[in-house]
Order: structure tokens, then C-alpha cells, then sequence
């Protein structure tokens, strides 16, 4: 609001770059800055469960250019997790490119 408080976001989840799913790789008290062009990260939300890969500009992992090639490396980013944590088996997954983040997907970080 406007009384000068720092905002804490509303949505509880955990921020990994891919492909590292290991809880002792999780950042904590993440922010936008955490995220790099050249990377692709995965945030595991909770309550609901839901995943969203996110995919930088420059990620040599996809073509960032092609939906459908980022779609696909989502959902191949999210299997990967499900294996390495063993959670979120019927989770929504959500593929998010550099610039064309929904509201929603900040409310996952501190300060958005």
C-alpha cells in the first residue's frame, strides 16, 4: 500500500536455475534480479501447486524466438523437476519468456 512499507509478495514458492532441482540449489528471499538472460529458471510454486519455467533472452538452452520451442523445453524443464523433487506431480506448468511476465509470476518474489 502506500504507507511507505516495503511490499513482501503474496505467493509462496522456491526459485532453481535450471537444471538444478536439488533443494540445497534453491535460492531463498529471491527478486527479479536473481533472474539472468542467459538462463532459464523454474519456480515451484505452493497452495496452489504450480510450476513456471522462465526463459532469458539469451538462454542457450531454446530459441527464445520460438514459442513452441520454449513450450516444449517448459514442459521438459518441469519433468526434470518433478523427478528431482518428487513434488508437484499435478502441477500447472506455465512457460514464461524474459519480458512477457504475467503479474502473477512476480507475486512469487520479494519486492516483485
Amino acid at each position: 500500500g502506500g504507507s511507505g512499507e516495503m511490499e513482501w509478495n503474496d505467493l509462496e514458492g522456491k526459485l532453481f536455475r535450471h537444471p538444478e532441482y536439488r533443494d540445497d540449489d534453491e535460492y531463498f528471499m529471491f527478486d527479479s534480479d536473481d533472474l539472468w538472460p542467459d538462463g532459464a529458471y523454474l519456480v515451484a510454486g505452493t497452495d496452489p501447486e504450480r510450476i513456471y519455467v522462465w526463459i532469458g533472452k539469451e538462454c542457450a538452452e531454446c530459441d527464445y524466438k520460438d514459442v513452441g520451442a520454449c513450450t516444449a523445453f517448459g514442459a521438459r524443464a518441469a519433468a526434470a523437476f518433478r523427478a528431482a523433487s518428487g513434488t508437484h506431480g499435478g502441477a500447472e506448468v506455465q512457460t514464461v519468456r524474459e519480458m512477457e511476465e504475467p503479474d502473477v509470476f512476480w507475486d512469487y518474489f520479494v519486492l516483485g
